[in-house]
């Protein structure tokens, strides 16, 4: 379950001392707060040549019952090894922990954005009623909306409106090298979640036969 987080929960994340996660490169580096005010918020970072101004970054704060995720840039590279300076979040996304099934998949899948009419085949790699992990060289970046095409064995072509929530590329640097998408659905009704909730107990019988 994904939602956004009020005012009072991203004051309370962004404050001087607290700790969470760097997030850029398909890597997570646990960081403390060490300054905030209105424009940027300075992080500790041991790194001396890496992230470099103008390169996006997320930062996640975590606790018991899922994290907020803050989308920024940074602003300052890391030049001393001490700390890098991020401009200040304006938005988040606050992300619970997963309460539905997840089941793999080998099926195949088509997606595009809102605004371009191209559309890619993406590898389905698993699936749930909330959302889906994908395998493309579909250029979307992180939050970008996108629609999901989807043909279950033995029921009708139907269309699934999702936004991204994470991103991170293989280790194959190549121009046209596949990328993985984590997709969360925005919408889950009759024509989208009834069919995606019967194909998951069925692959769920298949895969485990006492479920």
């Amino acid at each position: 379950m994904v939602g956004s987080p009020d005012t009072a929960s991203a004051q309370k994340d962004l404050q001087k001392g607290n700790s969470c996660f760097l997030c850029f490169a398909g890597r997570h580096f646990l960081v403390k707060v060490l300054d905030v005010d209105e424009e940027t918020v300075r992080v500790s970072f041991s790194g001396k040549d890496y992230p470099i101004e103008g390169v996006y970054v997320d930062l996640q704060f975590h606790d018991e019952e899922g994290f907020t995720c803050y989308h920024t840039i940074v602003v300052e590279g890391p030049g001393d090894g001490r700390a890098i300076l991020l401009k200040r979040p304006a938005e988040a996304v606050r992300n619970q922990h997963r309460d539905c099934c997840r089941v793999s998949t080998d099926l195949t899948v088509q997606v595009r954005d809102q605004i371009h009419m191209r559309k890619y085949d993406a590898a389905l790699l698993n699936l749930s009623t909330s959302g889906a992990f994908l395998c493309t060289q579909a250029p979307f970046d992180f939050t970008t909306t996108v629609e999901m095409t989807l043909s279950l064995p033995g029921q009708p072509l139907h269309t699934v409106l999702a936004q991204v929530m994470h991103v991170a590329d293989s280790l194959d640097h190549r121009g046209d090298a596949e990328r993985f998408l984590g997709v969360r659905f925005l919408e889950t009704d009759a024509l989208a979640g009834g069919p995606i909730t019967k194909y998951i107990r069925q692959r769920l019988q298949e895969l485990h036969p006492a479920y």
